[in-house]
């Protein structure tokens, strides 16, 4: 399916098209993620259960103009073993909405200046 384009359904059942061989997720797991982190911005990493394997979860920034984003689940390679994650690698700092669904509110977490911060999501 090389070139082509696939659905794509995230956590909040939204669907969209992405190209095809962004769907790799046999590729995520051995794949470098660069995170832009410093003054103004950092980064947000998600360990999210099972469930939402094969997924997408979603963000918005908390008073922002209601656009959101969004990064696809996997499996990533850690000292430790296989864990999933959802990596939003560069963010503005502040606080930020994580989406149940396109209605509902899940947590808010927030995103501090030149670090990385995470959330275990179940």
């Amino acid at each position: 399916m090389r070139g082509g384009t696939a659905m794509r359904a995230a956590a909040n059942g939204h669907r969209h098209e992405h190209p095809a061989e962004d769907l790799g997720a046999q590729h995520a797991a051995s794949a470098s993620v660069a995170l832009d982190i410093g003054e103004g911005r950092g980064a947000l990493i998600i360990y999210p259960s099972e469930r939402y394997r094969g997924t997408e979860i979603e963000i918005s920034r908390v008073g922002g103009d209601g656009c959101r984003v969004h990064t696809g689940v996997h499996d990533r390679s850690t000292r430790a073993g296989s864990k999933l994650t959802a990596i939003f690698g560069s963010l503005e700092t502040g606080d930020y909405v994580v989406w149940a669904d396109e209605t509902t509110a899940r947590t808010t977490i927030g995103v501090a200046d030149g670090a990385v911060t995470e959330l275990f999501l179940i």
